[in-house]
């Protein structure tokens, strides 16, 4: 429930952006309501008198809503709607279109990305979801790569799903030194204070954030990684001398360098 200025112009802006009328009820003057109920899918908001607007960038409340169709909703609003940032794919696996209400509010619709779903199709066995990720046409050569090489060493190993993603033109990864593998292990850090620890367990290299558990890091090349779990984004050491020097930390193209500490 949020509390707002406008009952009545608040639900014809929310039917306007594709949610439906649920209820509305009537104030003393007949004119307004005092209370309403809209829903987009399964999802329900209720508005209530007594709310006053704000010039902050940010309000008290923030609406999520998970759609299939972020990049047309997208389209079929920008024009009519405040745009407070255009569809782009997070770190944590959601495509993301965020909208501001005219009572200031922040409505992000979501859904999974490509990545996401392959990736988690792969780690559940779920053959339905790997094939539907793979129709999409989204997946790019090395993320079949890295997602074959996943589903090789899961516990959940699905010969059919490895058979999807050979078809689709995986490749195995490619076999790295154990000793180079040594070598890549220890802390970095950039100079804003960022940080990373690299490790290795069972023959695999792992990285992780400060408070963060380890995310295993696949191979592309001799000194390029990708993150299992992180689309757009890998990890290229550098190395000297046959010592290793630092990484080079990319995400959506950004790069980020990081010393060896």
């Amino acid at each position: 429930m949020i509390h707002v200025p406008d009952v009545r112009a608040t639900v014809d802006w929310y039917r306007q952006v594709g949610f439906d009328v649920v209820a509305t009820y009537g104030d003393e003057t007949g004119e307004n309501f005092s209370f309403a109920i809209v829903k987009f899918g399964e999802t329900w908001v209720m508005f209530n008198t007594g709310g006053e607007t704000s010039d902050a960038r940010r309000r008290e409340v923030d609406l999520y809503v998970y759609t299939e169709s972020v990049d047309e909703l997208y389209e079929s609003l920008r024009d009519r709607v405040d745009v407070v940032e255009a569809p782009h794919d997070t770190f944590y696996g959601q495509r993301e279109v965020i909208f501001r209400d005219l009572n200031r509010f922040w409505i992000t619709f979501g859904q999974e990305t490509v990545f996401a779903m392959l990736m988690g199709g792969v780690y559940e066995g779920d053959v339905d979801g790997v094939r539907q990720a793979l129709a999409s046409k989204a997946v790019m050569n090395d993320t079949l790569n890295v997602a074959f090489a996943f589903a090789s060493a899961t516990e959940k190993r699905n010969e059919q799903i490895l058979k999807m993603l050979t078809d689709a033109g995986a490749q195995p990864p490619p076999e790295i030194d154990p000793e180079m593998l040594e070598s890549y292990a220890g802390s970095y850090k950039g100079e804003r204070g960022f940080g990373v620890e690299i490790t290795v367990k069972d023959g695999r290299l792992f990285g992780a954030t400060s408070g963060n558990q380890p995310m295993s890091l696949w191979p592309l090349d001799q000194v390029t990684f990708r993150p299992v779990a992180m689309a757009n984004a890998r990890i290229v050491f550098k190395v000297k001398d046959g010592e290793t020097t630092g990484l080079t930390a990319f995400h959506d193209g950004h790069p980020m360098e990081l010393s060896r500490v």
